[in-house]
């Protein structure tokens, strides 16, 4: 009896062995992309609509020599410039980071330059053959003037656009 099942124990761990070795890590996270989105909140924010369709240019640099890398910046296009953020692997083909952006803010007549800033969160993930799903959230914005006023959120979901056969 002992015999069979040592035997057992053997096979199950080939096996096991070999569907591990099967799968594969998904590609890095790395190059340029072109990224569709979708507004899914826009909430008295200036020229944005839910349902808008935006496409933004998004370029990953890994940040260590060795692929995969858990540390990626991310140097992400906006309708009015660009942002740079550090995007920390938080899974195995998912990534997350936070940043901040400011925008112009108009109070009392005077355009206030750093009129509000806008904290936001980006996800990424990299499906097995290489296409990304991202969000991107803005829970509130942060008035930098002296004016009261109710400002905006938004959010938008991203795939990155098929490459050209």
């Amino acid at each position: 009896m002992i015999r069979p099942f040592v035997v057992i124990v053997v096979l199950v761990a080939t096996v096991g062995f070999a569907a591990g070795a099967a799968a594969q890590p998904p590609p890095p996270l790395q190059g340029g992309f072109q990224m569709i989105g979708t507004v899914t909140v826009a909430n008295n924010v200036r020229g944005e609509y839910v349902g808008q369709v935006v496409q933004r240019t998004w370029t990953f640099i890994p940040l260590c020599p060795a692929q995969p890398c858990a540390t990626v910046q991310l140097v992400r296009q906006r309708a009015a410039g660009t942002d740079t953020l550090i995007l920390h692997q938080t899974g195995p083909a998912s990534y997350a980071g936070a940043g901040q952006f400011s925008m112009p803010l108009r109070c009392m007549g005077r355009i206030y330059s750093p009129g509000e800033a806008v904290p936001f969160k980006i996800t990424v993930r990299v499906t097995d053959t290489g296409q990304l799903t991202a969000t991107y959230v803005n829970p509130s914005r942060i008035n930098l003037t002296p004016c009261i006023g109710v400002l905006g959120h938004d959010a938008a979901r991203y795939t990155s656009q098929p490459a050209a056969a």
